[in-house]
């Protein structure tokens, strides 16, 4: 007598022929349907914890700077950095998935999501090409001005907190592209150097060519291009001030990700 199951192939839910397998699991339709009635769940639990979590970490950093040894001023400003790209990676993920709220849940496309220099040059253009109506039509949001005419289930007091979030929403999407394509190109490398490096606190050990500019202020990012074969250095300055610039950088990026979450989640009575 056979002691394990057998496998099955149909779906747990609608009962569609699917690959063989043990357990409850949907077919493609079913699963996609579950997610996107966890959407607005989702959106709401990350907009009140996940969102903020960058900001809160570069924040504690940054407050660390002023007291702690050169060494370890270098880690907690490689660590704020860390946490500008990913603020970056969630919000231009976030408006990717909302682009494309008809085609998939919300919930798959951010997950999935990871920054690239044409996902980050797509984000980047097209802020800073639309205009504010038309940035609030891609997004399915109403003008500031026009929340109370069109959402007429909202409290007055509600309409207004909407309006004033989605006005800021618009501000601080042109805060965080104003650097155009430069800006976009140079994320969506540095996303993708810090997944595949490590930091160091100088470079001293090697050649002058591969060190050249580094300071003594800065952290070294080192990152090895087996393409290229060459080990490539990046400084990164500690200096407070500038890193409380990045930190401002976070706050933007979490701010428009969270306001564009409350206004969507309010305007859709979800």
């Amino acid at each position: 007598m056979n002691a394990y199951p057998a496998p099955n192939d149909l779906c747990s839910e609608c009962g569609t022929e699917i690959e063989p397998h043990f357990g409850d699991v949907r077919c493609p339709a079913c699963f996609d349907k579950h997610l996107y009635s966890v959407d607005a769940g989702f959106l709401e639990s990350y907009r009140r914890f996940g969102s903020r979590s960058r900001l809160i970490v570069a924040e504690s950093c940054l407050r660390s700077l002023v007291v702690e040894s050169p060494d370890h001023r270098k880690v907690l400003a490689m660590t704020i950095f860390e946490q500008y790209v990913q603020a970056m990676n969630d919000l231009v993920g976030l408006f990717a998935a909302f682009r494309l709220r008809q085609e998939a849940p919300i919930l798959k496309t951010f997950l999935e999501f990871k920054l690239d220099p044409q996902s980050s040059v797509d984000f980047y253009e097209t802020v800073r090409n639309l205009s504010d109506p038309q940035l609030c039509v891609l997004l399915d949001l109403p003008m500031p001005g026009m929340v109370q005419l069109t959402c007429p289930h909202l409290s007055k007091e509600d309409a207004y907190s909407v309006s004033v979030a989605i006005h800021h929403l618009m501000q601080d999407l042109r805060k965080a592209t104003d650097q155009g394509e430069d800006g976009a190109l140079a994320l969506a490398q540095i996303a993708g150097q810090i997944g595949g490096s490590i930091i160091a606190s100088d470079a001293k050990w090697l050649e002058d060519a591969a060190r050249q500019g580094l300071t003594p202020d800065q952290v070294a990012l080192l990152v090895l291009d087996t393409r290229r074969r060459n080990l490539y250095v990046q400084g990164l300055t500690a200096d407070e001030g500038a890193m409380g610039r990045v930190v401002d950088a976070v706050d933007t990026a979490t701010r428009a990700a969270s306001n564009l979450i409350f206004a969507y989640l309010q305007t859709q009575d979800l």
